[in-house]
């Protein structure tokens, strides 16, 4: 038969009571630590997938508020464009506005120059036939007859 020897006996005694003892002092801190990180791991990845998710959500909005506002600014600067052609137009219209009164009234002013000027020639021309024909013939009829005779006269020769 086989013979058991007691110092087996202990031995297994002791490491039984050694795995119980490591079990208690190790085994279990150790596999509670571990289970506490696999948790603090698995919450942070959890965590990052979130800041992920909200990091490309904000790159999302912030893209979507970038494109507003270039098409804003573009706009802007096409109304811009606008008003300033507008406000050239509306200028360079009023300036020939401008001109053409100016030309008018010039114009107006040199027509009532020309009548007057016209007018006094006509005077002095009557007085000086007048003059003329006094000496040529030597006695004055009637000064009023005269002036409307030369007139007469001017009138016909300057509508030929």
């Amino acid at each position: 038969m086989i013979s058991i020897d007691y110092s087996l006996i202990i031995v297994i005694l002791n490491f039984v009571l050694l795995l119980i003892v490591l079990n208690k002092i190790l085994y279990k801190p150790i596999k509670k630590f571990l289970e506490e990180r696999q948790k603090t791991l698995v919450s942070d990845l959890d965590e990052a997938k979130e800041s992920r998710t909200q990091a490309e959500k904000l790159v999302e909005e912030k893209s979507s508020e970038l494109k507003q506002s270039a098409e804003e600014i573009r706009k802007m600067k096409s109304a811009a464009t606008r008003d300033a052609e507008d406000k050239a137009k509306d200028i360079m219209k009023n300036a020939k506005d401008q001109e053409k009164r100016i030309l008018q009234d010039t114009e107006k002013q040199l027509e009532t120059e020309k009548v007057k000027v016209m007018g006094e020639i006509e005077d002095e021309l009557t007085v000086m036939v007048a003059e003329l024909s006094s000496k040529f013939l030597s006695e004055k009829l009637d000064e009023k007859k005269d002036k409307e005779l030369i007139k007469k006269i001017i009138s016909e020769r300057g509508s030929n």
